[in-house]
């Protein structure tokens, strides 16, 4: 009876010794390096971003945060490594509105839940898409070109990145909102369509403002409105779409995801590391240099909840607009 009282109490003990390793291990998080995945290529604005957010996750959390660019698919390459990835956090993802609230609306068949197939944890940067023409355009306001539009059907005309891009949805969200019919002209990327847009061939450019903020800057572009409801600080002089169509808004950002079933424990302690980088002053002032502001979102289940409203609303948009799927 000693005997098996003795196997019992180690036995318990034993148990009370794994749950306690458990527990330290959990606590003890991180304790390697985390990778996180940047779904498009090197030197470019998500990228710059990714790079800037690991520098500071880094400091925060006591362990080197690596920066892995898996571009290609639009974005759902290195996401969907994420979505498969081991829910440890040690693998994270650089979300976008293009891979996760616009593109799942234009295919029927998509490779991955884009959000539940996912953790959301916060959004990081938001910032405006901008609405330019020429600096010789004779187009001063929105109001100039939505009177053009509506006195000449299909004559403005405007570029985008091809069906079911940004640019496209946002151009045809401003036809929708004001009763008018534009032409489409589809590009390869933002460099063709905006040196089309200062020569003169078309009309009008809306692209998210780190694009084109060189070339207004440069005094190349004329910036008619940002599609944000607030002006931007960093062309605070620039009026917002809503100032002239009511309501109309567009938001490009970015966030940052687990793999799905990720431990609370886990999310809570990047959720916090990431609410604190938002307020540091340096990494803001170099995101508001061109064109982004560091956010936050108000908990992980308010990023998610955010998720799904920017979905439905971009889901709108293509039905409304009858924009066809492109799978």
């Amino acid at each position: 009876m000693k005997s098996l009282s003795g196997r019992c109490f180690l036995s318990a003990a034993a148990a009370v010794l794994a749950v306690a390793a458990a527990t330290q291990a959990r606590a003890a998080y991180p304790d390697h390096p985390i990778k996180l995945i940047v779904p498009f290529t090197a030197a470019g604005t998500v990228d710059m971003v990714g790079r800037a957010l690991a520098e500071k996750l880094s400091a925060k959390l006591g362990q080197p945060v690596i920066v892995d660019n898996k571009a290609g698919a639009t974005g759902q390459i290195g996401s969907s490594e994420v979505a498969r990835a081991d829910p440890d956090g040690y693998t994270l993802l650089l979300m976008s509105a293009t891979v996760h609230t616009v593109s799942p609306n234009l295919k029927q068949h998509f490779p991955f839940d884009p959000i539940d197939g996912f953790t959301p944890i916060s959004e990081v940067v938001s910032f405006p898409y901008v609405m330019v023409v020429s600096a010789t355009s004779p187009y001063k306001t929105v109001a100039d070109l939505v009177a053009a539009a509506r006195a000449k059907p299909n004559a403005i005309s405007y570029g985008s990145f091809g069906p079911g891009s940004g640019p496209h949805l946002i151009s045809e969200l401003f036809a929708l909102s004001t009763g008018t019919k534009l032409l489409h002209v589809p590009y390869k990327g933002a460099a063709p369509a905006l040196t089309d847009v200062m020569g003169g061939q078309i009309t009008f450019f809306i692209d998210s403002l780190p694009s084109p903020l060189g070339q207004i800057r440069g005094g190349k572009l004329r910036p008619l409105a940002v599609t944000t409801l607030q002006r931007s600080p960093t062309v605070p002089d620039v009026p917002t779409m809503s100032e002239t169509i009511p309501g109309f808004e567009a938001i490009a950002w970015l966030g940052v995801a687990a793999p799905p079933k990720t431990p609370r424990p886990i999310v809570a302690k990047l959720y916090q590391a990431l609410a604190e980088i938002s307020k540091d002053q340096a990494y803001g002032d170099k995101l508001r240099a061109i064109g982004l502001e560091p956010v936050v979102s108000a908990s992980p289940e308010a990023f998610r909840t955010w998720l799904i409203a920017q979905k439905q609303y971009w889901g709108d948009v293509v039905r409304k607009a009858h924009i066809p799927m492109i799978d």
